[in-house]
């Protein structure tokens, strides 16, 4: 589940929307923005997001990895 993965349910999005800010001519330029993106990335916003991940898998734990909403 993607409620389940940090890199989902926050970096791929925030890597996404600050990547995609301007067009890229070529994949040197894409990954270049990528790196920017990742060494830029908030620490803060980071640090929160992994706090929540607990939260996240305790209805995954409890439901011995079922389906729940």
């Amino acid at each position: 589940s993607p409620d389940c993965n940090l890199l989902d349910y926050y970096v791929w999005g925030v890597l996404e929307r600050e990547s995609n800010k301007r067009s890229h001519i070529n994949v040197i330029s894409l990954k270049a923005s990528i790196v920017e993106a990742v060494a830029n990335m908030n620490r803060e916003h980071l640090v929160n997001a992994c706090t929540k991940f607990r939260s996240r898998l305790e209805p995954v734990i409890e439901d011995d990895g079922g389906w729940f909403e």
